[in-house]
């Protein structure tokens, strides 16, 4: 008897523990689709600035100082990185790329304006260097951002 009540605890534990688990996956599951989209909001409001700001440098990549009056680019962009940079493999590149994309926005920002206030029609040579990469830099930040977002969450964000 005490056998058969031993099996029937064992066969009531095993089924409870199968069924724990097949709503644990479905819970753990929602909560990472949760958290994904809770990440890739951060990760939209981390990139908006820097896509703002490919915009406002298009009419300076012709070389020529834009003629609306500039508005400042490095103080909407951020100076860290998102939080989740620190879940992928190598961050510390992550958490570099803000600062350098900013202080190239800053220098841009001064230059146009310097250019703007004194009525120059063309930028000079090296800040007009500086537009062209402070627009490449900030393509590769949001290809990059968004590249390292796409494979931590294919990993299946493991690391939470």
């Amino acid at each position: 008897m005490a056998l058969i009540g031993l099996g029937g605890a064992l066969a009531g534990a095993a089924a409870t523990a199968a069924v724990g688990r097949i709503t644990g996956r479905a819970s753990v599951k929602a909560a990472t689709v949760a958290k994904v989209d809770t990440l890739q909001d951060e990760l939209t409001k981390f990139c908006a600035p820097f896509v703002e700001a490919r915009i406002q440098l298009l009419p300076a990549l012709t070389g020529q100082t834009p003629s609306d009056p500039w508005l400042a680019l490095a103080p909407q962009m951020s100076r860290a990185a998102p939080r989740w940079t620190s879940m992928v493999p190598n961050p510390l590149t992550l958490w570099e790329m803000p600062g350098v994309v900013r202080r190239k926005a800053a220098y841009v920002d001064g230059e146009i304006r310097s250019h703007q206030s004194r009525a120059d029609q063309l930028l000079l040579m090296n800040v007009h260097t500086a537009v062209r990469e402070l627009y490449q830099e900030s393509r590769e930040l949001i290809d990059t951002y968004t590249r390292e977002f796409r494979r931590l969450a294919k990993r299946g964000m493991g690391v939470m």
